[in-house]
Parts: C-alpha cells; structure tokens; sequence
C-alpha cells in the first residue's frame, strides 16, 4: 500500500495568487467572500515570495494603519516552505512541524507551482495519514495470519483450514446468530 503524498491532498483551493504591488483594497472583496483564503504574494519568476491572510490584516488595522493602500508586499510573511507534491505525507508533516512555516507552497516535478497546502490540509493530512497506518497494520496482520496458515497446510494440515481462516468458519457463525431451525417449538 502506497503512503499518501502532499499531491494526494486538496492543493488548489483556499487561496489566491497575486502579485507584490497588489494592495489589501484589490484583494478586499475577495478576501470578503473567503475569510479563510490565504493571499499568495507571487515574484516575477513565479515563485510565492509571501503569504498574506485576514489575520495580518486586522493585526494591521489595530495598528493604526489604512489598510486599503497598503502593498501587500509591505505586510507578507515570508516564511515560505516549498515541498514537492510526491514528497511522502508523513516526512512533510514532520517537516512542518519542526520548521513551522508561514506558508507551504507544493510543486511539481519540474519545481513549479503546483498549490498551497493549507493549515485545514494540514488537519486533513493528519487523519489521512493516521487512516493509512491503520490500513497498513491491518494488512501487515492479515499478511502475516495468510503466511502461517499457508504454511500450516504446506505441513499437512487441511485446505479447509486455510479457508476457514480466510472466509471465517460459517458453522461457528450460525451458531452465533442463534440458528432457529435447531429450536424444538
């Protein structure tokens, strides 16, 4: 079973691209309709170089500070990781979590931008990854259960066994559902 990537994660919503001349007034209706969305601040090469959300706006605005004419390349944060999209979900997590970036910017295998990995990726990633390490046990367990009951029945026990074991033992299952047809009436 292959683990999941960052490339498996939704990467392309929940947020915006513009350029550093852009002001917080261009982007205001925007950001109006998705609060949640973070405003990625994009150079002449095409790499992000910042990351702007609601939060740094308003943190803005309690300063005193009009914020409609303010470039956003003033106000961005730029702590920007960059992690390929086939980068291993697990490795990426750990990666964040000791780095703790501003913005995590996901590219392809020719280093372009691919998306933004957003913190509600990042709650989604952590219940992915945690159901891919249950799935991964439960096959590890149920591979090694087929190993040993193939090589019983290569010692000579029954095939029966070995199906037993695979499909259950449906005798022992109708007598668990309490059979009615050996109740005298």
């Amino acid at each position: 079973m292959q683990a999941p990537t960052l490339s498996d994660m939704s990467i392309t919503d929940e947020h915006i691209i513009v350029a550093p001349k852009t002001t917080i007034g261009d982007i205001g209706g925007k950001m109006a309709d998705n609060p949640n969305n973070a405003v990625l601040v994009q150079g002449k090469a095409g790499d992000i170089q910042g990351v702007v959300t609601a939060r740094d706006i308003f943190f803005l605005m309690a300063d005193g500070t009009n914020p409609v004419k303010t470039k956003l390349e003033k106000v961005m944060r730029t702590n920007i990781a960059t992690m390929p999209g086939n980068m291993p979900l697990n490795v990426a997590l750990e990666q964040m979590s000791m780095e703790k970036p501003d913005a995590i910017v996901i590219t392809g295998p020719d280093g372009n931008y691919m998306g933004y990995f957003s913190a509600e990726d990042y709650r989604d990633a952590t219940r992915k990854l945690e159901s891919h390490q249950m799935m991964s046990a439960r096959l590890s367990r149920s591979k090694k259960a087929i190993t040993s009951a193939s090589e019983d029945v290569d010692k000579g026990d029954s095939t029966s066994d070995l199906l037993d074991m695979l499909l259950g033992d449906i005798e022992d299952e109708e007598d668990e559902s309490g059979d009615l047809g050996s109740i005298a009436l």
